[in-house]
């Protein structure tokens, strides 16, 4: 496991996570002492898109009628 600075960790951040990226692990000190970890998570499996969406088109399904989009309510009341 390789040692980081906080400094090299601010100044190398894409090439660090690059590496992490590639399955290395990093100890982060600042002032000399050993305060984190930065390493990669072994078993995890980005979402689909399907899984990302599932709950909005879930509540999309359960809205009945028309309801009104108070975002679009609230803009139109501003320009007015």
């Amino acid at each position: 496991m390789s040692r980081l600075n906080a400094r090299q960790l601010h100044n190398e951040t894409s090439a660090v996570l690059d590496e992490v990226a590639k399955g290395k692990s990093f100890e982060i000190a600042r002032n000399g002492k050993i305060i984190g970890m930065i390493q990669p998570i072994r078993d995890h499996q980005p979402e689909g898109w399907d899984e990302i969406m599932a709950e909005v088109w879930a509540a999309q399904k359960r809205a009945t009628g028309k309801t009104r989009n108070p975002v679009l309510a609230e803009r139109k009341r501003r320009r007015r």
